[in-house]
């Protein structure tokens, strides 16, 4: 019985190593009936993409494992000794230290927490809310809560007066870049107040999503003329431009074309915000022209960049990062390389 079962055994492991080379053989047989099996795979031209980010430096590039969870970081998610960072930022002539944060709560993000999902649907694309008690709030270019300020004065507070400012930057020259929404600018205002910021640049491709929803449709540089408004407002009404509103920046147009002249906005009037959402794939490519412009009018190894949460996954994606979306004033770093091999003709 055992010499029986052994050999029933030993017939079945060759009939499995028989089928096996079988399959592999066809598997491999070229289509034009020749008797060679193996078939040479071609070389596949890898595509060069112009930005990366090296891993293992930042606790959020784990975001896919669900960890860690939104928030700000120990050490600002470094995994390393800042000093180590900035041993590999000084060690490549074609990197830069992207500080990224978002803005403090705005009362878009507290109309969507409060109001819900299905509620907030119906108030994204409108100018103003109205609640139950008869109180207004600008849903439109939305402002900062209370609460948004005191996130932004915190972060300021760690920065300054705990000295990570020092660390963050390694003492180097750092460049503000900030999102021309209210938001954004009320936060770099308190988040900034009293660091050595070398320039302040308000700069239109670091926007939100683009399309839809009002809270992040700008207003114009200039003021509305009150006797014809039109000109100037887009989806809708107010009086003050962003020069009147917060004077403490320049607001230089440089054009829409392929060259820009430098960091700045497009036109005096918001032409980009349409009714329809900008997708995923659009958002990248912006964030990839913003880290090109970036790297040809930028100098500083260091540039803090103050803008949203979905920019902020944008521009993760633009250089190889996971998307991460970090919480109201949460500060990302990321480590860019720009790769000397890539020529704009790469992508076509």
């Amino acid at each position: 019985m055992g010499n029986r079962m052994a050999s029933v055994v030993a017939v079945l492991v060759v009939s499995l190593e028989l089928a096996v080379l079988v399959q592999h053989a066809c598997a491999t047989r070229p289509v034009d009936g020749t008797s060679s099996i193996s078939v040479e795979k071609k070389d596949r031209k890898k595509k060069v993409h112009p930005f990366s980010s090296p891993v293992g430096l930042f606790i959020q590039e784990r975001a896919s494992k669900q960890l860690p969870g939104p928030g700000q970081h120990f050490q600002f998610g470094a995994l390393v000794t800042w000093d180590q960072i900035h041993a590999k930022l000084d060690a490549d002539p074609d990197a830069k230290l992207l500080l990224v944060v978002r803005h403090g709560q705005a009362i878009s993000n507290w109309l969507s927490d409060t109001l819900g999902p299905d509620e907030w649907f119906v108030v994204e694309e409108t100018c103003n809310y109205t609640d139950k008690n008869g109180t207004t709030y600008g849903v439109f270019d939305a402002d900062l809560t209370d609460m948004g300020e005191r996130e932004a004065q915190s972060l300021n507070l760690m920065l300054k007066d705990a000295d990570w400012w020092t660390k963050l930057t390694g003492s180097k020259p750092t460049r503000a870049i900030v999102s021309p929404l209210s938001r954004c600018l009320q936060t770099c205002l308190l988040t900034t107040s009293g660091l050595p910021i070398v320039e302040f640049n308000v700069e239109e491709n670091v926007r939100e999503t683009l399309g839809e929803d009002t809270c992040d449709a700008r207003r114009s540089v200039s003021d509305p003329n009150p006797k014809d408004p039109s000109p100037l407002q887009g989806p809708c009404a107010f009086e003050r431009g962003l020069a009147t509103k917060f004077p403490q920046f320049k607001y230089p147009i440089v054009g829409s074309g392929a060259k820009p002249a430098g960091f700045g906005l497009l036109t005096d009037r918001d032409t980009l915000w349409t009714k329809d959402r900008e997708d995923q794939k659009s958002q990248t490519k912006r964030a990839t022209r913003f880290l090109h412009d970036l790297w040809t009018f930028a100098p500083e190894k260091v540039v803090l960049v103050v803008t949203h949460s979905g920019f902020t996954r944008s521009i993760l994606l633009a250089v190889g990062r996971e998307p991460y979306r970090p919480q109201n004033t949460e500060l990302v770093p990321v480590l860019v390389s720009k790769n000397p091999s890539y020529t704009a003709d790469a992508d076509a």
